[in-house]
Parts: structure tokens; C-alpha cells; sequence
């Protein structure tokens, strides 16, 4: 694991060793928790910066350091079998605080081992991904009072028809920057459309508002909630296990795979500040927000300042997968007036080193900044295939008329790499999808690979990859990871020399893509010279 950005105020190679209770003085607007950290005299960190909070973890790394403890893996058993237990009860875990041994736990028995699950890293894993939702969880009907589902928008878009709209209302903290994040607008519609879930993030707010206790300069709570059902739910962790291996404390939850999302095809999400460029000039973006140094000091002291739109940081993601999710994209109420027009026309280009990751207020004097702690592993590039709508019309042509047999098309998402957002279409709504389709002709077969360049973003020819022998076939499809993550490394260009040694210099072929009036959009006319010039490379 290797986070980034730095907290500004400990030491390198932090060690997070036990956490405690919530707590908030008196004359302070944020809410704090308690945090031991090895060798430092600091006693906590906000609330808002939970989405790095975990035992074990180490903030501040100068060489990756993994979490202490073994790995683990186990499925969720139904919530009715869940008992609630506390730290102590446990016995594992020999940090000893009174804090750290009286936190909640859920305890349950999943195949023959005893799991004790600390109440606030699943409550992590599951909603605290960013700032965020961290900090809305500690404000009564937060969701009811910033988001508004509209499940019969006015739509009449025919590839894209919407069966409802996520608003976020103009009075939403929700920064617009965790939008372009596609699992991000998965995990918003999961809270706001699944009851139980919903019910679930609520229940945080019930139990704190419920159950804090007031001293005369501070208030404090011990964090717990009421769990959804994930009966079925897969686990992979990292915590603290007994000699016998029968009894398992859980320091952190790395993957949650199988979680329950609604079935609902396509959800189009609409936030205030979000303005795109006029329609069809392929160029619509979500807006610009100020760029940030390299490395980022995060001020765990300083609240977040009204004038500036949040800029993305990132910290160690937790990885999630569900059983289904929709296709999703943003639009937008507001447009460009003209192609030089500027969002915020009166922010800095770069902001300083120190970012908040607390709401914006009046006291705040330090930027805000969105924690992107999210890791959406779902597979729903099969959502995409229509982007490669041209395409496939001019393999039905070689089809047709030619014989040719063609396999059922691998579609894989291009990865997410460092800072580049080349793994996104060009409106940020969309992941860069690449096709492969195995092609077989009178004894010879090819791989087709291509690439959705509908946005006019990049030209990328068609890679053409002759196949010579079963071993190379399987090899192949073992390689097409790398190739996808060497795609993005070099810019959304084919990785030549990468292909070269994969492949042999000389033995891959390119073939532009038909030229178009239209970005993306072939006429049958365009579509059959497509096909007769990848016919004369494959030489059928």
C-alpha cells in the first residue's frame, strides 16, 4: 500500500496502532477521533479523514508498507447470527487503551472461525470512502436533505434512456469532483436506492445523536450502527489471529465482493455546479477544479474554505464489487457560453500545498479537498458495447460476405494510471473501453484489437495481431491486462515496442479508422470501406 499525500503534522512512517472514541470540544465546528499512532505524541485526526483510518495502516509511508497482520478471507453470514461484542471481549488485540478495548465490534462465526469485525471499519468500508459521506453521516438526513431521486425524468435520449436522476441539490456539500469517479456514482445510487442500506447509514446518525455524552468543554460517542444485510457478502482482510487460528480480530477490510445493488439499467446524475460544452461538440466535462502540487499536506487541524471547488486526493482504496450496477453518466443543466469560458473564473490555477478535508464553512482558511478512497471493481464493461457500434456493423459486413467467424468480443475497461484521465472518455462520464475479438478465416485466425475513440479524443488504428499457434492464443488473452495498462501508460497510443517484444516486430498490422464526418458515427458507405481495407490487411 502507498499513500500519496502527507498528514501535515506526523512523523513519516505513522503507524495507526488503536482507535478510539469520537470527540468534539466545545468551541470546534468538526468532530475529531481518538488515534494512537506510533511515535507520535498526537492523539487524533478528524472524522472527515476517516477513509485513511484503519489499525495498522501507515500514513506518511517513505517505502510501501502493508498493514500489519495475516490475511484472511470469509463470507458474511446473515445479520440475525451477528452478536455485538467489544475490543476486550475479543482478546487479540494488546494495544491497551481503555478507548481502543471499549470500541463496538460485530462478532460471528463464518467457516469455523469466530470473526470479531470493529463496527467502524466496516462502517469504512462500506460508506466512508471519501470526506464526504464521513462527514454526512454525523448530520440528520443528510442524503434526504442534498439529493433528490427523480424516477421519471423527462429523457428521450434513445441511446441512452434514463429510468431515473440522481440531484444533487444546490445546497449539497457533495463535491462535483467525486462524480467523475464511476464507482463513486455507483456507491451514492446504492445508498440512496437500496432501503436497507440507506437505513443503515442512518442509523449513525441515530445512535450518535442518541447516545453522546456531554462534559462540560467536550462531547464524545462511541461509534456504532446497524448493519445492512450482506449475507453472501466475500471478504478479504488483513487482522490479528488466535494460535489456534479458530478467533480473528479484523484490522482492515481490503475487498467486499458481492454486494446488493437494485436493478436499474441507467441512472443519469445532475449536480449543480456541473457545466458542459453545447451538445455535440464532443467536448462536455464536468467543469474544471484547481490543480494541486504533486504532493499534498493534509492540515489536520484547519476546516475547509468556502472559496475554492475541491480538488481530488486519493488515499489507499478499499475495493468493492456487486452483483450488478447500472450504466451511469452526468449531464448537464448549465453549458459553455463559448469555448474559452472558464468555470471559476476567479480561482488560482494551483492551490498551495495544504488541503482540509473538512465541509467548507466560514472559519475555514485552507482549501478543501475530496478523498477518493474508492476502488469499484464491479465488471460492467459489457454496458459499454455500443460505443463500438461501427465496428461491429463492419465485422457484420466481413461476416456476411466473407465468411469470416468471429468470437463472441472481450471488453475490458482501460485502467486507471497515476494522474491520467485518458482512462476516461472525454465527458468523464464513461470509462475507455478496448474490444478484442478473435477472428478466424480459411485457417488463419487474428486478434482484433480496438479502442473507443468515439469522443474524437485520440486517432488509434485498429491492431491487427496474427495468431500462429494455440500456445500464442492463450498467452494472448493472459497479456491483454498489460497491454491495456501499456495503452494508457503511453498516452492512448499502442504500446509499439511493447507489442513488439509480446509479439515480434513487424508481425502486428494497424488500420486507420474510416474517416468521418461525424466522431464515432460511420454511414454504411464508410463502414463498407472500413471493411474492404482491413479485408486487404488480413489479405482474405
Amino acid at each position: 500500500m502507498n499513500q500519496v499525500d502527507r498528514f501535515k503534522t506526523l512523523p513519516d512512517n505513522a503507524r495507526i496502532q488503536a482507535i478510539g472514541n469520537l470527540f468534539k470540544y466545545n468551541d470546534r465546528k468538526t468532530w475529531d477521533i481518538g488515534v494512537n499512532i506510533e511515535n507520535s505524541t498526537r492523539k487524533a485526526l478528524k472524522f472527515s479523514q476517516l477513509p485513511y483510518l484503519s489499525r495498522q495502516v501507515v500514513l506518511n509511508q517513505t517505502v510501501v508498507a502493508m498493514p500489519l497482520g495475516f490475511p484472511i478471507e470469509f463470507v458474511l453470514p446473515d445479520r440475525l447470527s451477528w452478536q455485538t461484542a467489544t475490543v476486550r471481549d475479543c482478546g487479540l488485540v494488546k494495544f491497551q487503551s481503555r478507548d481502543e478495548q471499549s470500541q463496538n465490534c460485530f462478532k460471528f462465526e463464518s467457516g469455523g472461525k469466530t470473526i470479531y469485525l470493529p463496527q467502524l471499519e466496516l462502517a469504512r468500508a462500506l460508506f466512508f470512502t471519501n470526506n464526504y459521506l464521513a462527514n454526512a453521516a454525523l448530520i440528520n438526513s443528510a442524503l434526504d436533505l442534498e439529493f433528490d431521486v427523480d424516477h421519471n425524468p423527462n429523457n428521450d435520449d434513445k441511446e441512452f434512456p434514463l429510468d431515473l436522476v440522481i440531484n444533487a441539490l444546490p445546497t449539497t456539500q457533495c463535491p462535483k469532483i467525486l462524480f467523475d469517479n464511476e464507482g463513486f456514482r455507483h456507491q451514492i445510487a446504492w445508498l440512496l436506492l437500496n432501503s436497507d442500506v440507506k437505513n443503515s447509514f442512518g442509523s449513525i446518525y441515530r445512535y450518535f445523536s442518541q447516545e453522546r455524552v456531554t462534559a462540560p468543554n467536550v462531547e464524545r460517542w462511541t461509534f456504532r450502527f446497524d448493519p445492512p444485510q450482506l449475507e453472501g457478502v466475500k471478504v478479504a482482510a488483513r487482522g490479528w489471529k488466535s494460535a489456534d487460528e479458530s478467533t480473528w480480530f479484523i484490522n482492515r477490510i481490503e475487498l467486499l465482493d458481492g454486494l446488493f445493488f437494485p436493478d436499474v439499467s441507467d441512472i443519469g446524475y445532475l449536480h449543480p455546479n456541473f457545466i458542459g460544452s453545447r451538445p455535440d461538440s464532443g467536448k462536455g466535462k464536468g467543469g474544471t477544479y484547481p490543480q494541486l502540487p504533486t504532493q499534498r499536506e493534509i492540515d489536520e487541524n484547519s476546516d475547509g474554505s468556502e472559496d475554492n471547488e475541491s480538488a481530488l486526493i486519493f488515499c489507499d482504496a478499499t475495493q468493492r464489487i456487486y452483483n450488478r450496477v447500472p450504466r451511469t453518466r452526468k449531464f448537464y443543466a448549465r453549458h459553455k457560453t463559448d469555448s474559452g469560458a472558464k468555470e471559476d473564473k476567479d480561482q488560482p490555477s494551483v492551490l498551495p500545498p495544504e488541503v482540509s478535508t473538512d465541509d467548507p464553512n466560514t472559519r475555514g482558511d485552507v482549501p478543501r479537498a475530496a478523498v477518493d478512497g474508492l476502488d469499484d471493481q464491479t465488471d460492467n464493461a459489457h454496458l459499454y458495447l455500443n460505443k463500438f457500434d461501427s465496428f461491429f456493423k463492419m465485422l457484420g459486413v466481413l461476416e456476411k460476405e466473407h465468411g469470416v467467424k468471429l468470437s463472441e468480443p472481450l471488453i475490458r475497461k482501460l485502467p486507471k494510471y497515476g494522474y491520467s484521465k485518458k482512462h476516461l472518455m472525454s465527458n468523464g462520464d464513461s470509462p475507455r473501453c478496448l474490444v478484442i475479438v478473435y477472428l478466424e478465416y480459411q485457417k488463419r485466425s487474428f486478434f482484433l484489437l480496438e479502442v473507443d475513440t468515439s469522443d474524437g479524443k485520440n486517432s488509434l488504428a485498429t491492431k491487427i495481431v496474427p495468431v500462429h499457434s494455440t500456445k500464442f492464443k492463450r498467452e494472448f488473452w493472459q497479456e491483454v491486462p498489460k497491454i491495456a495498462l501499456e495503452l494508457i501508460r503511453n498516452k492512448l497510443s499502442w504500446p509499439q515496442e511493447h507489442l513488439d517484444k509480446l509479439i515480434g516486430k513487424g508481425n502486428h498490422k494497424s488500420v486507420p479508422h474510416q474517416k468521418s464526418k461525424k466522431n464515432g458515427r460511420l454511414s454504411e458507405v464508410e463502414i463498407e470501406k472500413w471493411g474492404k481495407r482491413l479485408q486487404r490487411e488480413i489479405d482474405i
